[in-house]
């Protein structure tokens, strides 16, 4: 092997040596973080519940070789108020995570679905067991969302007076929205006690919007059959709310009910076998005066009481 040869060798084994004096140490990873817990990458959004609360944790990471004491601050929107720790400790190397609540805040009186930020600051009090004057901060935030809140209301304006059996009336239904969106009635139901009477209109009220502070009102058609007897009938109307139905809730969002006085038709010449049942009707459902509409009977002349008498006295000596 010559000499050239032998230094080429020589190159290639030292180039294949480990350089460890031009080595870099790895960084140790230092310092602390925090953040709000989420369930996914984007921003946190917590929707409070009907009763304006919210339950929320964050996390504080750190990666130092000495424990952490940290004053919390919390910020909140909607004038809400906190309960939460206002002092925490976390461990050396370790990620900790703590929990407040949000509460207090009257939903109804802000627009559905609007939201603000709410922040938490951590202040460092302490480096282990050594005071940190002034200390290092940090914050973090998230949203805090408005939820829907579904307040309808249902009203039967009350009758003016009986009806007779045979004839129509109308009854004013008036929807109103007291939430804090515009909502409508998804599903309205009447119902009444009485088989021989005939309710309608209702359907009108269903799927018009109502904005918040608004109301509605429409007519409720009522037949009344000519056989109708003298009764007090029991008439009740129920709504459902599409904010309801859009939730995943399927109770009734208000009810109402008013009675109407039946006044049978005493005018006609019916059956008399129908009489007896709709006497023994009248005889359960009657009050003291005021119900009947019309009667079918003509009043005595006042002056046959006196010509009564002196046709008697004449016909009296025809027969002596």
């Amino acid at each position: 092997m010559n000499v050239r040869t032998k230094i080429l060798v020589l190159m290639m084994v030292l180039a294949a040596l480990p350089m460890s004096s031009n080595a870099q140490t790895p960084e140790f990873p230092m310092g602390w973080n925090m953040g709000v817990d989420t369930e996914t990458d984007a921003p946190p959004t917590f929707d409070l519940d009907l009763e304006g609360k919210a339950t929320i944790e964050f996390w504080i990471d750190n990666q130092n070789l000495y424990s952490l004491t940290l004053e919390i601050e919390y910020d909140i929107p909607f004038d809400g108020s906190v309960n939460g720790p206002d002092t925490v400790e976390v461990s050396s190397q370790s990620n900790e995570s703590f929990e407040f609540s949000v509460h207090g805040v009257n939903v109804a009186s802000f627009t559905a679905g609007i939201s603000d930020y709410f922040t938490i600051d951590a202040t460092v009090t302490a480096w282990g067991p050594t005071p940190a004057t002034p200390g290092d901060s940090k914050d973090a935030e998230g949203n805090l969302t408005i939820p829907m809140v579904v307040d309808l209301a249902v009203d039967l304006a009350e009758p003016t007076g009986p009806m007779n059996a045979g004839t129509t009336t109308s009854l004013a239904a008036t929807v109103s929205n007291s939430g804090n969106a515009a909502d409508s009635v998804f599903k309205s139901t009447i119902t009444d006690s009485c088989p021989l009477l005939e309710i309608s209109g209702e359907d009108d009220l269903e799927n018009i919007a109502i904005e918040a502070n608004g109301n509605m009102t429409v007519f409720l058609n009522i037949s009344s059959s000519a056989s109708h007897p003298t009764k007090n009938c029991v008439i009740e109307i129920s709504i459902q709310s599409k904010g309801d139905i859009d939730a995943g809730r399927s109770e009734t969002a208000d009810s109402a009910e008013v009675t109407l006085r039946v006044v049978e038709d005493r005018g006609g010449s019916g059956d008399d076998g129908d009489n007896d049942d709709n006497s023994q009707s009248n005889s359960d459902d009657s009050d003291e005066g005021g119900d009947v509409v019309s009667q079918n009977w003509t009043p005595l002349w006042p002056g046959a009481v006196i010509i009564a008498p002196i046709l008697a006295a004449f016909n009296r000596k025809k027969l002596l």
